[in-house]
């Protein structure tokens, strides 16, 4: 396996899918499909629609990058068994970590306004459950897999660092969201730097469902007020003081945060040692690959000019 290398070209592949295929083809093949289907609820169509999407923008890519390279699976996606104490130790930091997801999604979402509250609206028409599986646990395992499996062990020649910023910036990328953008990348951080030390992408599938899942849950509990929150212009005095609530919600999760990190490294001590000792090995290696080639280059103009075009025609209608 080329590292690096092919860990930018299948980021390049799965932006294409998501443009190309994802927001082109499949919602205009399906609303042929739909025609003939009158009765189908709006809502069922998306849920089908959606889950599609995922499986044909994720899931195939990444079997057929396993077929062409022929790279056992193992070897690809890090699938070491989970301790309860690990899983204990990782539900707490991901609940820990929700309060500093709101705030850089608030603050974000003070300079950029977009569709993300409006989309995760229109699937509480759904049943909880549905919502759940559709919203929280399908992108939980598909983004993973790609993420945490095929681009970070792409890296796997690289310094950590390299590889967790890396894969982290194209997990913000891939949303293709401004307003998403940024907590991705932090969480992308964390979520990297955890999978890299139990080596298991159970750890990250199990987080990334939570974080998810209690999204999904909060937009449940006020949904018939959630179109009308959506909808509101905010004055500067909403804004300072919602910020003044994200800020003091976020500090006082600080604590816990810290605490949870604290568990996670002294649980883990001999697997962070471990992984520290590969790292001085990969930075002495005058012979390791460059993390930075030309898909990347790529890669991040076909973000900028797919953001500026979709800013073009979000004003034109």
């Amino acid at each position: 396996m080329k590292y690096p290398k092919n860990a930018n070209l299948f980021m390049f592949i799965l932006m294409m899918l998501f443009i190309f295929i994802g927001n082109g083809v499949l919602p205009i093949f399906f609303q042929y499909i739909f025609s003939f289907f009158p009765n189908m609820e709006i809502k069922n169509q998306l849920l089908i629609l959606q889950f599609v999407s995922v499986i044909v923008c994720f899931i195939l890519p990444i079997i057929l990058y396993i077929a062409i390279k022929k790279i056992p699976i193992k070897e690809l996606i890090p699938m070491e068994k989970l301790s309860i104490k690990n899983i204990l130790i990782l539900i707490f930091l991901s609940f820990s970590i929700i309060p500093m997801i709101q705030l850089i999604a608030f603050i974000t979402n003070i300079f950029y306004k977009d569709k993300v509250s409006d989309v995760i609206n229109i699937f509480t028409s759904l049943s909880l459950p549905k919502a759940l599986f559709i919203t929280a646990l399908v992108p939980a395992i598909t983004e993973e897999l790609v993420f945490r499996g095929v681009i970070l062990t792409g890296y796997k020649k690289s310094p950590i660092l390299i590889g967790v910023l890396m894969s982290s910036l194209y997990f913000g990328l891939i949303h293709f969201t401004v307003t998403q953008l940024f907590y991705t990348i932090a969480v992308g951080v964390i979520f990297a730097l955890v999978v890299k030390v139990t080596k298991s992408i159970y750890a990250t599938i199990l987080m990334h469902f939570i974080l998810n899942g209690t999204q999904v849950i909060q937009v449940y509990l006020v949904r018939e007020d959630s179109t009308q929150v959506a909808q509101q212009v905010y004055n500067i005095k909403d804004i300072l003081l919602n910020l003044f609530y994200y800020f003091i919600y976020f500090i006082i999760s600080l604590p816990f945060l810290a605490f949870s990190i604290y568990l996670f490294i002294k649980y883990n001590k001999e697997k962070i040692n471990d992984l520290k000792e590969e790292n001085k090995i990969i930075k002495n290696d005058k012979n390791r690959p460059k993390a930075i080639t030309l898909f990347f280059y790529i890669n991040i103009i076909v973000y900028i000019c797919y953001m500026i075009l979709a800013h073009i025609a979000k004003k034109m209608l």
